[in-house]
């Protein structure tokens, strides 16, 4: 299935929406963005998020997901650059500003495979952190605890886990 995964913040809680082709929508064939009710698919409560914001669609020709601009006077900033006019490929991490509202790819897999990386998620339960899969760590166990990982679980890297320290 060819799904993509949306996380921001609103209100101090952590909002995320899984978007998939040909899901059903207000505007068939794309998942619109913004606040009016409406319009759109997603909704937004932050008043600098225009009613219809922006729209995202899948391409199967590409097999792609893309986002596309729906307000010239109030243009989305898609990896910090202006999006004024027209349309860009969104890849895992790409950060959506909508007004004053952040997003971030979280998730894309598309036709079965997922763009991104697989790790291994430590079976010790004091531990629980996620490694690079890779055929060292199989041998030598957690870098982190040194518990063994031939157990561990694959456990598919997103953003978010990029963004944490692993310290943590």
């Amino acid at each position: 299935m060819n799904e993509l995964m949306l996380q921001w913040q609103e209100a101090g809680q952590t909002k995320t929406r899984r978007l998939y082709h040909q899901q059903p929508s207000k505007h068939p064939g794309t998942i619109r963005l913004g606040r009016d009710p409406a319009r759109c698919d997603i909704l937004f409560h932050d008043r600098s998020v225009s009613g219809l914001h922006v729209e995202i669609y899948f391409s199967p020709q590409q097999q792609q997901f893309y986002l596309r601009n729906l307000r010239q006077t109030n243009p989305p900033l898609i990896d910090g650059q202006r999006l004024s006019a027209g349309e860009v490929a969104l890849r895992l991490g790409t950060i959506i500003r909508l007004g004053k509202v952040e997003a971030v790819v979280d998730a894309i897999q598309v036709s079965g495979l997922v763009r991104g990386a697989y790790g291994l998620r430590c079976p010790n339960p004091e531990c629980g952190k996620v490694s690079p899969y890779t055929h060292q760590h199989l041998q030598e166990g957690c870098p982190i605890c040194g518990f063994a990982l031939d157990a561990a679980k694959s456990t598919l890297i997103t953003s978010s886990l990029l963004r944490k320290d692993p310290e943590q």
